[in-house]
C-alpha cells in the first residue's frame, strides 16, 4: 500500500469515527474468523460496523480527528467498532452481541467526548436509551399539571363527599323515625 492509499484509508477511517457517537476498541486475539465475520454481519444489521486497521494508521486517524487517549490501547490485534449516532443504543447492541463471544474483549471506547475504560463501557450500556429518557421527561412534565389539577379539584370533591355523607345521615334518621312510629 503506497502513501496516498494509506492517507485515503486514514481519512475514511477518521470520517467514520467522527460520525459515530460511540467508538470501541476491541481485542479479537483468539477469536475464530467465522465468529468475527458473523459479528461484523450482526453489527451491519444494526447500522454499525467494525474495521481492522494497522495500529499506527488508527493512531494517526484518531489524532487527525482530535481524539486523544487511545494510544495506550492500540496494541495487539485490535478491531475498531463504529456505533451509530445514538451512542447508548450502540452500546446496548454491542453488549448483546459480545455476550456469546467470550474471546472478543473491549479495551476502551470513545463516548460523549471522552475515553472510557472497558468497565465504563458496560455502564454506558446500562443507561436508559433516548426513547426511555424522552418517556421519563414526558412523565415528569405531565406530573406537575396533574398534581395541580388534583389540588384544585380537592375542595369540590371534599364538599361533594360531605354533602353525600349528610344526605346518608338524613336518610338514616328518616328511616329510624319511620320505623320507630
Amino acid at each position: 500500500m503506497n502513501r496516498a492509499e494509506k492517507a485515503e484509508l486514514v481519512q475514511q477511517f477518521g470520517a467514520r469515527a467522527s460520525g459515530s457517537a460511540f467508538v470501541v476498541l476491541a481485542e479479537f486475539r483468539g477469536t475464530k474468523v467465522s465468529d468475527i465475520n458473523q459479528f461484523r454481519r450482526d453489527l451491519e444489521k444494526n447500522g454499525m460496523g467494525m474495521r481492522v486497521l494497522k495500529n499506527t494508521l488508527a493512531k494517526r486517524a484518531f489524532s487527525d480527528i482530535g481524539v486523544a487517549g487511545f494510544e495506550g490501547h492500540l496494541k495487539g490485534m485490535i478491531g475498531v467498532v463504529f456505533g451509530t449516532t445514538d451512542g447508548i443504543a450502540s452500546a446496548k447492541v454491542l453488549r448483546d452481541l459480545l455476550k456469546p463471544l467470550q474471546t472478543l474483549q473491549v479495551r476502551a471506547a470513545y463516548f460523549d467526548g471522552g475515553i472510557l475504560e472497558a468497565d465504563a463501557v458496560k455502564i454506558v450500556a446500562e443507561l436508559p436509551g433516548r426513547e426511555e429518557l424522552l418517556g421519563m421527561l414526558l412523565a415528569t412534565i405531565q406530573e406537575g399539571p396533574r398534581q395541580l389539577v388534583s389540588v384544585i379539584q380537592a375542595p369540590a370533591r371534599d364538599l361533594v363527599q360531605i354533602l353525600k355523607n349528610y344526605e346518608d345521615k338524613l336518610t338514616e334518621a328518616e328511616q329510624a323515625a319511620s320505623s320507630a312510629s
